[in-house]
């Protein structure tokens, strides 16, 4: 069971990669496009989650909202393709790690009482992993220096993961476990989405106004 749930998550996650670089590559329409209609199953997973409860209403916007338009800011900012392509993978790198590290190695939960699958180990395997990507793409696309994505990259890995256990405190709250079940091995989109809650605003405006200083 184990192996056919991993099997397929990757072929889910494969998918989802072709789908990202060809819309990226494929123009503005099919950006916006691809953004408009995560957003929208974002939206419908978040209420559905939250059974429509008004208290939810105001983090909403900070959850879906302010991240995808983040998102779509820095895809609109000159290399913007590049600079949204080493974001994600970034994160993504982080999430996989931290699953992935944290499976293996085990060892001390970081707040078992909102996610009690999440480890220090994982963690580490995740900061870890996202400078390599950070510095890898960073190289392959000539956006940072080395030093300075290796920095960046564990800053990302860290934020990351604090949007990871926002939305695992809210799936607690709410008493699911999963935002939703559109993803095949994976979740709802909110799911494979909650580290950019706070690493997507934050890198649009680090990039903006304060990566020009580099």
């Amino acid at each position: 069971m184990v192996g056919k749930n991993l099997l397929v998550r990757t072929l889910t996650s494969v998918l989802i990669f072709c789908i990202l670089v060809f819309s990226l590559y494929s123009g503005k329409m099919a950006v916006y496009t691809l953004f408009f209609t995560i957003a929208v199953i974002s939206a419908f997973e978040w209420g559905n989650m939250t059974a429509g409860r008004k208290v939810f209403y105001i983090p909403a916007f900070f959850v879906i909202i302010l991240p995808y338009a983040s998102l779509l800011y820095i895809y609109s900012l000159p290399h913007g393709t590049m600079l949204l392509l080493w974001l994600i993978f970034s994160v993504w790198s982080t999430d996989i790690a931290a699953y992935f590290v944290g499976k293996s190695i085990g060892g001390w939960k970081i707040l078992p009482i909102i996610s009690p699958n999440k480890t220090w180990s994982g963690l580490c395997g995740g900061i870890i992993f996202s400078m390599m990507t950070s510095m890898m793409m960073s190289i392959i696309f000539g956006i940072f220096s080395v030093s300075h994505s290796l920095i960046i990259g564990m800053v990302i890995a860290i934020i990351a993961q604090l949007g990871d256990f926002t939305e695992s405190f809210v799936k607690r709250l709410c008493k699911v476990k999963n935002s939703g079940s559109v993803i095949p091995g994976h979740g709802g989109i909110l799911d494979r989405m909650d580290g950019f809650i706070f690493t997507a605003p934050l890198t649009a405006y680090y990039i903006k106004s304060i990566a020009k200083f580099f």
